[in-house]
Parts: structure tokens; C-alpha cells; sequence
């Protein structure tokens, strides 16, 4: 019989704050380098032609409990699903990561590196811009939490607040109930805002002009994950001079001159 633990529980390998041997950083858990890892992670996001993609089908290895994604929004059955809790992502669809469950010291088979330890939290339905919200969003992107908590105390106005206070919630949620030993080392895998609904005023002009306010609400949606962070935003780290230079050398390389012999 298989042995599993839960994701949110402290798991057999220590996955401890990064180490530094000669001022190179390891992925958490293994002796590959940071910048290997995130290589390899990199690899998996670039487009791909269909014909040219390797189609990989694992068994099914992890454990999650069972959810009717056809509930209303107050739980109950419904045969009308609203489309927001359909097609996008919801406080209940984000926090049920939380309850999966790996196999010890699982190793994701296309980049070859651990699964780590990720904490998913949400705020949900305050007042605030969607727009706005997004800006502080990408501030924080891929920083380290307690450098993002540091950063966004000097940007005073009223997202990068609430934004500062969700990431201290999700820091302290990882430490008591996910019983991560260094949350101090998780970086900010991702945190972005979604729009739940419109509360619609109106405003008097003169000369009896009325015109509708829009209040708007959104969800705040906030990951964490073990180790430091890429070190770049994006989808691929962008390239510096040297880089530029050899991509241009291998082009003027691979010429061919047409009809030849």
C-alpha cells in the first residue's frame, strides 16, 4: 500500500531555506541550481506546434476530495450555473489546491525537480479597482515575501495596503496551518485580482443630468511557493547583449545560398 501525505503537512524531506555553496542558490530539496530549475520550468511554458509536442499521459497520482462544481455559489444544487463560477477562477475552486494530496517526496517527471510546498489564499469581495489592484499585482510578481511586505509598507495608497496585508495573511497561514518551517523563504508565485460583481449608483449633475456609478469588487487571489523566484518577469527571462549576439550568429551560420550545388 502506497504511503501519502498532504501537501499542507510538514512532508519527510526538510525543505529548508535555500542553500548557498560559493554564492550559487539550490533548488529546495535537491543539488540542482536555482537557475537549472528554473530553466527547466521555463522549457515548459514555451509555445509549442501541435505536431511537434510530445504527448505525455501519467496515471493519476495525487489524492483530492471530491466537489460538485455544478453547486450555486450558496452551495446548493442548481441546474443554472452561473459562467464566472464556471469558466474562471473562484475563492472555492483556489482554495480546494489546498486539500490535494502528493505522494512523499514526489518528482515531477517533466522537469525532473520535487513538487514544492505551495499556501493558496484569497480575499474575497472588497471595494476596490480591478486596474489598480492588477499594478500592485506585478510589483510583487516573483519577489520574496518579506521583500514584497517590505516593498509595498513605502507605497502608500490603498491597494498596495490591502495587498501587503493579504500576503502577511497567507505568510501566517503557512506557518500555522500549512507548518512551513521557513515561510520567511517563500517567494510570490503568483497574485492577481478578479472582478466579482457591480454595485450600480447614480450621481446628480446639474440641470437634473443623472449619471450611474460603478462600485466594483473584485477577489484578490494569492499564491505562495517554497524557494526563491526566477529572478525575472515574464514568460522567458529577456536577453542581454550576449545573448542577442549569439542568436545573431547562429542565424548568419545557418544561411544557405539557394540552388547551389
Amino acid at each position: 500500500m502506497s504511503c501519502y501525505f498532504i501537501a499542507r503537512r510538514s512532508s519527510p524531506v526538510r525543505f529548508c531555506s535555500i542553500n548557498s555553496v560559493e554564492g550559487e542558490n539550490f533548488y529546495p530539496g535537491t543539488d540542482i541550481s536555482l537557475k537549472e530549475a528554473w530553466r527547466r520550468r521555463v522549457e515548459l511554458r514555451k509555445s509549442k506546434l501541435q505536431r511537434e509536442e510530445q504527448v505525455l499521459l501519467y496515471s493519476k497520482v495525487y489524492y483530492a476530495p471530491e466537489w460538485n462544481f455544478y453547486k450555486g455559489f450558496a452551495g446548493e444544487d442548481t441546474e443554472h450555473v452561473y459562467p464566472l463560477a464556471r469558466n474562471f477562477i473562484t475563492p472555492e475552486k483556489w482554495e480546494y489546491y489546498n486539500k490535494v494530496v502528493w505522494p512523499p517526496n514526489y518528482v515531477n517527471p517533466e522537469t525532473g525537480l520535487p513538487i514544492l510546498r505551495q499556501v493558496y489564499h484569497c480575499r474575497e469581495s472588497f471595494h476596490y479597482s480591478p486596474k489598480r489592484m492588477w499594478l500592485a499585482c506585478q510589483f510583487v510578481w516573483r519577489m520574496n515575501v518579506d521583500e514584497a511586505i517590505l516593498q509595498l509598507r513605502f507605497r502608500q495608497n490603498k491597494g498596495c495596503n490591502i495587498l501587503k496585508d493579504v500576503l502577511e495573511e497567507a505568510k501566517q497561514r503557512a506557518h500555522n496551518e500549512f507548518h512551513v518551517e521557513y515561510p520567511s523563504d517563500m517567494h510570490v508565485a503568483e497574485a492577481f485580482p478578479l472582478q466579482c460583481h457591480i454595485v450600480k449608483g447614480i450621481r446628480r449633475h446639474a440641470r437634473e443630468q443623472y449619471y450611474p456609478i460603478r462600485y466594483r469588487y473584485i477577489h484578490l487571489f494569492v499564491r505562495l511557493e517554497e524557494g526563491d523566484g526566477p529572478g525575472f518577469k515574464g514568460r522567458e527571462p529577456k536577453k542581454n547583449g550576449w545573448d542577442k549576439m549569439d542568436e545573431h550568429f547562429r542565424i548568419l551560420r545557418n544561411r544557405k545560398i539557394k540552388y547551389s550545388i
